[in-house]
Protein backbone atom coordinates (compact mmCIF):
# COMPACT_ATOMS: atom_id res chain seq x y z
CA UNK A 1 0.00 0.00 0.00
CA UNK A 2 2.85 2.46 0.89
CA UNK A 3 4.59 1.71 -2.41
CA UNK A 4 1.41 2.53 -4.37
CA UNK A 5 0.98 5.85 -2.49
CA UNK A 6 4.59 6.84 -3.20
CA UNK A 7 4.17 6.04 -6.91
CA UNK A 8 1.01 8.17 -7.11
CA UNK A 9 2.71 11.09 -5.34
CA UNK A 10 5.73 10.94 -7.62
CA UNK A 11 3.46 10.84 -10.69
CA UNK A 12 1.66 13.97 -9.49
CA UNK A 13 4.98 15.75 -8.94
CA UNK A 14 6.12 14.88 -12.48
CA UNK A 15 2.87 16.14 -13.93
CA UNK A 16 3.11 19.45 -12.03
CA UNK A 17 6.62 20.28 -13.23
CA UNK A 18 6.25 18.95 -16.80
CA UNK A 19 6.76 21.46 -19.59
CA UNK A 20 3.62 22.89 -21.29
CA UNK A 21 2.33 20.76 -24.14
CA UNK A 22 3.70 17.51 -22.73
CA UNK A 23 1.08 14.80 -23.25
CA UNK A 24 2.01 13.26 -19.96
CA UNK A 25 0.89 16.45 -18.19
CA UNK A 26 -2.69 16.15 -19.47
CA UNK A 27 -5.22 16.22 -16.68
CA UNK A 28 -8.99 16.20 -16.44
CA UNK A 29 -9.16 18.79 -13.60
CA UNK A 30 -7.42 22.12 -14.18
CA UNK A 31 -4.92 23.14 -11.47
CA UNK A 32 -5.91 25.86 -9.02
CA UNK A 33 -2.76 27.93 -9.63
CA UNK A 34 -0.27 28.58 -12.39
CA UNK A 35 3.36 29.16 -11.39
CA UNK A 36 5.55 31.00 -13.88
CA UNK A 37 9.20 30.77 -12.85
CA UNK A 38 11.34 33.78 -13.68
CA UNK A 39 14.62 33.30 -15.53
CA UNK A 40 16.64 35.69 -13.37
CA UNK A 41 15.91 36.65 -9.77
CA UNK A 42 17.62 39.28 -7.62
CA UNK A 43 17.11 38.71 -3.87
CA UNK A 44 16.97 41.90 -1.80
CA UNK A 45 16.34 40.40 1.63
CA UNK A 46 18.03 37.78 3.79
CA UNK A 47 15.42 35.19 2.77
CA UNK A 48 13.88 34.28 -0.59
CA UNK A 49 10.11 33.78 -0.92
CA UNK A 50 8.17 32.00 -3.63
CA UNK A 51 6.87 35.36 -4.84
CA UNK A 52 10.48 36.43 -5.42
CA UNK A 53 11.02 33.43 -7.70
CA UNK A 54 7.77 33.19 -9.63
CA UNK A 55 4.46 34.79 -10.57
CA UNK A 56 1.54 32.89 -9.05
CA UNK A 57 -1.88 33.32 -10.67
CA UNK A 58 -4.72 33.94 -10.31
CA UNK A 59 -3.99 36.81 -7.96
CA UNK A 60 -6.05 36.37 -4.80
CA UNK A 61 -5.60 35.98 -1.08
CA UNK A 62 -4.55 32.34 -1.44
CA UNK A 63 -1.90 33.06 -4.06
CA UNK A 64 -0.55 35.92 -1.94
CA UNK A 65 -0.25 33.57 1.02
CA UNK A 66 1.53 31.01 -1.15
CA UNK A 67 3.90 33.67 -2.49
CA UNK A 68 4.84 34.66 1.07
CA UNK A 69 6.15 31.16 1.81
CA UNK A 70 9.87 31.07 2.54
CA UNK A 71 11.89 29.19 -0.08
CA UNK A 72 15.20 29.51 1.75
CA UNK A 73 18.03 31.88 2.65
CA UNK A 74 19.37 34.26 0.04
CA UNK A 75 22.63 33.09 -1.56
CA UNK A 76 25.92 34.52 -0.42
CA UNK A 77 26.62 37.74 -2.34
CA UNK A 78 28.76 36.96 -5.38
CA UNK A 79 27.74 33.29 -5.48
CA UNK A 80 24.54 32.85 -7.57
CA UNK A 81 22.67 29.56 -7.60
CA UNK A 82 20.12 27.84 -9.84
CA UNK A 83 16.54 27.16 -8.70
CA UNK A 84 14.43 24.56 -10.52
CA UNK A 85 10.70 23.97 -10.80
CA UNK A 86 11.11 20.81 -8.74
CA UNK A 87 12.59 22.78 -5.82
CA UNK A 88 9.63 25.17 -5.88
CA UNK A 89 7.16 22.28 -5.92
CA UNK A 90 9.00 20.59 -3.06
CA UNK A 91 8.63 23.77 -1.03
CA UNK A 92 4.90 23.89 -1.77
CA UNK A 93 4.38 20.27 -0.79
CA UNK A 94 6.47 20.72 2.37
CA UNK A 95 4.11 23.51 3.38
CA UNK A 96 1.03 21.30 3.03
CA UNK A 97 -0.08 22.06 -0.55
CA UNK A 98 -1.07 19.33 -2.97
CA UNK A 99 1.22 19.02 -5.97
CA UNK A 100 -1.77 18.69 -8.32
CA UNK A 101 -2.94 22.23 -7.46
CA UNK A 102 -0.11 23.81 -9.44
CA UNK A 103 0.83 23.95 -13.10
CA UNK A 104 4.23 25.34 -14.04
CA UNK A 105 4.98 27.39 -17.10
CA UNK A 106 7.70 29.70 -18.28
CA UNK A 107 11.34 28.93 -17.46
CA UNK A 108 12.32 25.52 -16.17
CA UNK A 109 14.97 27.04 -13.92
CA UNK A 110 15.97 30.44 -12.59
CA UNK A 111 19.30 32.02 -11.71
CA UNK A 112 19.14 33.43 -8.17
CA UNK A 113 21.63 35.95 -6.83
CA UNK A 114 21.67 38.53 -4.06
CA UNK A 115 21.53 42.27 -4.53
CA UNK A 116 23.99 44.03 -2.23
CA UNK A 117 24.64 47.58 -1.15
CA UNK A 118 27.86 48.86 0.37
CA UNK A 119 27.80 50.01 3.96
CA UNK A 120 30.68 52.48 3.95
CA UNK A 121 33.37 52.57 6.65
CA UNK A 122 32.34 56.15 7.47
CA UNK A 123 28.71 55.12 8.06
CA UNK A 124 29.85 52.38 10.44
CA UNK A 125 32.24 54.72 12.21
CA UNK A 126 29.60 57.45 12.59
CA UNK A 127 27.13 55.00 14.16
CA UNK A 128 29.77 53.63 16.55
CA UNK A 129 31.11 57.06 17.52
CA UNK A 130 27.66 58.46 18.31
CA UNK A 131 26.87 55.61 20.72
CA UNK A 132 30.32 55.67 22.32
CA UNK A 133 30.18 59.42 22.97
CA UNK A 134 26.78 59.01 24.64
CA UNK A 135 28.16 56.32 26.98
CA UNK A 136 31.25 58.41 27.78
CA UNK A 137 29.08 61.43 28.56
CA UNK A 138 27.10 59.32 31.00
CA UNK A 139 30.26 57.94 32.63
CA UNK A 140 31.74 61.43 32.96
CA UNK A 141 35.36 62.49 32.91
CA UNK A 142 37.72 64.06 30.41
CA UNK A 143 38.25 61.53 27.60
CA UNK A 144 39.59 61.78 24.07
CA UNK A 145 38.52 59.14 21.53
CA UNK A 146 40.88 57.80 18.88
CA UNK A 147 39.03 55.91 16.11
CA UNK A 148 40.56 52.84 14.46
CA UNK A 149 42.88 53.49 11.54
CA UNK A 150 40.85 51.27 9.23
CA UNK A 151 37.27 50.02 9.06
CA UNK A 152 36.39 47.69 6.21
CA UNK A 153 33.33 48.27 4.04
CA UNK A 154 30.47 45.76 4.10
CA UNK A 155 28.40 44.23 1.32
CA UNK A 156 24.88 43.61 2.64
CA UNK A 157 21.46 43.10 1.07
CA UNK A 158 19.33 46.28 0.98
CA UNK A 159 16.25 44.44 2.23
CA UNK A 160 12.70 44.47 0.94
CA UNK A 161 11.70 47.20 3.38
CA UNK A 162 14.75 48.61 5.12
CA UNK A 163 18.44 48.47 5.91
CA UNK A 164 19.71 50.25 9.00
CA UNK A 165 22.63 50.38 11.43
CA UNK A 166 22.46 49.81 15.17
CA UNK A 167 25.42 50.15 17.52
CA UNK A 168 26.04 49.39 21.17
CA UNK A 169 29.09 49.50 23.43
CA UNK A 170 30.13 45.96 24.29
CA UNK A 171 29.46 45.26 27.93
CA UNK A 172 27.58 48.56 28.27
CA UNK A 173 30.67 50.38 29.58
CA UNK A 174 34.16 51.38 28.51
CA UNK A 175 37.54 50.13 29.69
CA UNK A 176 40.15 52.56 31.01
CA UNK A 177 42.05 52.69 27.71
CA UNK A 178 39.70 51.22 25.11
CA UNK A 179 36.13 50.49 24.08
CA UNK A 180 34.59 48.07 21.59
CA UNK A 181 31.39 49.08 19.81
CA UNK A 182 29.45 46.35 18.00
CA UNK A 183 27.84 47.78 14.84
CA UNK A 184 24.96 45.66 13.55
CA UNK A 185 23.53 45.90 10.05
CA UNK A 186 19.82 45.15 10.20
CA UNK A 187 18.05 44.03 7.03
CA UNK A 188 14.26 44.13 7.33
CA UNK A 189 14.68 44.23 11.11
CA UNK A 190 16.96 41.17 11.29
CA UNK A 191 20.68 41.23 12.05
CA UNK A 192 22.57 40.49 8.86
CA UNK A 193 26.12 41.28 10.02
CA UNK A 194 27.86 42.45 13.17
CA UNK A 195 31.19 44.26 13.02
CA UNK A 196 33.27 45.19 16.11
CA UNK A 197 34.79 48.67 15.99
CA UNK A 198 37.54 49.22 18.56
CA UNK A 199 38.42 52.69 19.85
CA UNK A 200 41.42 53.82 21.86
CA UNK A 201 40.58 56.03 24.81
CA UNK A 202 42.91 58.61 26.33
CA UNK A 203 41.72 59.85 29.71
CA UNK A 204 42.82 63.09 31.32
CA UNK A 205 42.57 64.67 34.75
CA UNK A 206 43.53 68.07 36.19
CA UNK A 207 46.81 68.07 38.11
CA UNK A 208 48.59 70.90 39.91
CA UNK A 209 51.95 71.79 38.35
CA UNK A 210 54.72 74.09 39.53
CA UNK A 211 55.26 77.02 37.16
CA UNK A 212 58.87 77.73 38.15
CA UNK A 213 61.44 76.92 40.79
CA UNK A 214 59.93 76.86 44.29
CA UNK A 215 62.14 76.78 47.36
CA UNK A 216 61.48 74.72 50.45
CA UNK A 217 59.13 76.50 52.83
CA UNK A 218 57.81 78.85 50.15
CA UNK A 219 54.01 79.27 50.16
CA UNK A 220 52.15 77.58 47.32
CA UNK A 221 49.42 79.52 45.52
CA UNK A 222 48.19 80.58 42.08
CA UNK A 223 51.35 82.64 41.66
CA UNK A 224 53.64 79.64 41.37
CA UNK A 225 51.22 76.78 40.71
CA UNK A 226 48.77 76.16 37.85
CA UNK A 227 46.30 73.47 36.81
CA UNK A 228 47.59 71.21 34.02
CA UNK A 229 45.60 68.72 31.90
CA UNK A 230 47.54 65.46 32.12
CA UNK A 231 46.99 61.94 30.84
CA UNK A 232 45.72 59.61 33.54
CA UNK A 233 48.33 57.00 32.59
CA UNK A 234 51.02 59.50 33.56
CA UNK A 235 49.37 60.59 36.81
CA UNK A 236 48.90 57.38 38.74
CA UNK A 237 50.45 58.72 41.96
CA UNK A 238 48.87 60.81 44.72
CA UNK A 239 48.88 63.97 42.65
CA UNK A 240 47.05 67.07 43.82
CA UNK A 241 44.19 68.19 41.59
CA UNK A 242 42.79 71.43 43.04
CA UNK A 243 43.94 74.64 44.68
CA UNK A 244 41.88 73.78 47.77
CA UNK A 245 44.45 71.07 48.51
CA UNK A 246 47.32 73.56 48.77
CA UNK A 247 45.46 76.38 50.50
CA UNK A 248 47.77 77.70 53.24
CA UNK A 249 50.42 75.07 52.42
CA UNK A 250 54.15 75.47 51.79
CA UNK A 251 56.64 73.51 49.73
CA UNK A 252 58.05 70.66 51.80
CA UNK A 253 61.17 70.53 49.61
CA UNK A 254 62.69 72.38 46.67
CA UNK A 255 60.46 71.96 43.58
CA UNK A 256 61.54 72.11 39.94
CA UNK A 257 59.69 73.89 37.07
CA UNK A 258 56.80 71.86 35.56
CA UNK A 259 56.94 69.37 38.41
CA UNK A 260 53.57 67.79 39.23
CA UNK A 261 52.60 68.23 42.86
CA UNK A 262 52.02 65.24 45.14
CA UNK A 263 51.00 65.03 48.78
CA UNK A 264 54.64 64.49 49.69
CA UNK A 265 55.61 67.85 48.14
CA UNK A 266 53.48 70.06 50.41
CA UNK A 267 53.35 70.72 54.11
CA UNK A 268 51.57 73.03 56.48
CA UNK A 269 53.48 76.21 57.38
CA UNK A 270 56.07 75.52 60.05
CA UNK A 271 55.18 76.52 63.60
CA UNK A 272 58.52 75.16 64.78
CA UNK A 273 61.73 75.99 62.92
CA UNK A 274 65.09 74.26 62.98
CA UNK A 275 67.39 75.78 65.59
CA UNK A 276 64.54 77.39 67.52
CA UNK A 277 64.47 77.01 71.28
CA UNK A 278 61.09 75.47 72.02
CA UNK A 279 59.13 74.47 75.09
CA UNK A 280 58.62 70.73 75.36
CA UNK A 281 55.60 69.58 77.37
CA UNK A 282 55.68 66.06 78.83
CA UNK A 283 52.67 64.70 80.72
CA UNK A 284 52.86 61.61 82.92
CA UNK A 285 49.55 60.98 84.63
CA UNK A 286 48.75 64.11 86.63
CA UNK A 287 52.30 65.35 86.39
CA UNK A 288 53.18 67.81 83.66
CA UNK A 289 56.81 68.62 83.03
CA UNK A 290 58.15 71.35 80.78
CA UNK A 291 61.68 71.77 79.58
CA UNK A 292 63.66 73.70 77.03
CA UNK A 293 64.99 72.07 73.87
CA UNK A 294 66.38 72.93 70.45
CA UNK A 295 64.35 71.87 67.36
CA UNK A 296 66.23 69.76 64.84
CA UNK A 297 63.94 70.52 61.88
CA UNK A 298 61.04 72.58 60.70
CA UNK A 299 57.59 71.17 61.53
CA UNK A 300 54.09 72.25 60.67
CA UNK A 301 51.19 72.11 63.06
CA UNK A 302 50.64 68.48 64.09
CA UNK A 303 53.82 67.24 62.40
CA UNK A 304 56.43 65.17 64.27
CA UNK A 305 59.64 66.91 65.29
CA UNK A 306 62.78 65.90 67.13
CA UNK A 307 64.42 68.15 69.68
CA UNK A 308 67.61 68.09 71.76
CA UNK A 309 67.24 68.60 75.53
CA UNK A 310 69.34 71.63 76.37
CA UNK A 311 70.39 70.16 79.71
CA UNK A 312 70.82 66.43 79.13
CA UNK A 313 71.41 66.58 75.34
CA UNK A 314 68.96 63.68 74.99
CA UNK A 315 66.76 63.42 71.88
CA UNK A 316 63.07 64.05 72.36
CA UNK A 317 60.40 63.28 69.77
CA UNK A 318 57.13 65.15 69.94
CA UNK A 319 54.42 66.87 67.94
CA UNK A 320 54.47 70.54 66.96
CA UNK A 321 51.45 71.85 68.86
CA UNK A 322 51.84 75.59 68.43
CA UNK A 323 54.44 78.19 67.62
CA UNK A 324 57.45 77.33 69.79
CA UNK A 325 55.67 74.44 71.57
CA UNK A 326 56.24 70.70 71.20
CA UNK A 327 54.09 68.15 73.02
CA UNK A 328 55.29 64.62 73.73
CA UNK A 329 52.32 62.23 73.32
CA UNK A 330 51.24 60.28 76.39
CA UNK A 331 52.07 56.58 76.19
Amino acid sequence: MHIVTAIVGAFALLQAVAAPGDDRAARTTPPAFEVELRTSVLARGLDVTLADLADITPANADSLAIGALKFGPAPVPGFPRTVTRTELLQTLVANGHAAGNFRFKGATEATLQSVVLEVSPQAQLDAATTVLEAVLAQEGGDVEVEPPARVRSLQVQPGRRSQELRARVRGGATNPTSAVVDVQVLVDGEVAKTVPVQFKLVRFQPVLKVNGTVRQGQPLDAGNVSVSREKVAQTTGLYLTSFEQIAGMNARRNLQPNQLLTLADVAAPAVVHRGDIVTVVITRGRVKVTLRAIANEDAGLGAPVTCVNMQSRALITGIAAASGTVVVPTN
